[in-house]
């Protein structure tokens, strides 16, 4: 069940995430992360605490859940990558 649900949700790399902060966190600490992780932001709704970075690698998306941040991939077309780059 849990490998069905992380294929499901898991970003890849190259893919756009949703950034959701959880606990401690909040949007700040979700941008300071896709800064430190070079992960450039594509959306960003600081009323709601929305974040969507394009994800550079597996290793940021685990150092993520370890700062409180669920990574959630973003399947919608105008998030997604563009294959012609």
């Amino acid at each position: 069940m849990l490998a069905l649900v992380a294929a499901l949700v898991w970003p890849r790399p190259g893919q756009a995430a949703l950034l959701v902060p959880l606990g401690g966190s909040d949007t700040r600490s979700v941008i300071a992360w896709a800064a430190r992780e070079e992960a450039p932001l594509l959306a960003l709704d600081t009323t709601r605490g929305r974040v969507i970075a394009r994800i550079t690698g597996n290793a940021g998306l685990l150092r993520a859940l370890g700062e409180g941040i669920l990574p959630l991939a973003v399947r919608a077309p105008g998030c997604g990558t563009d294959p012609r780059r």
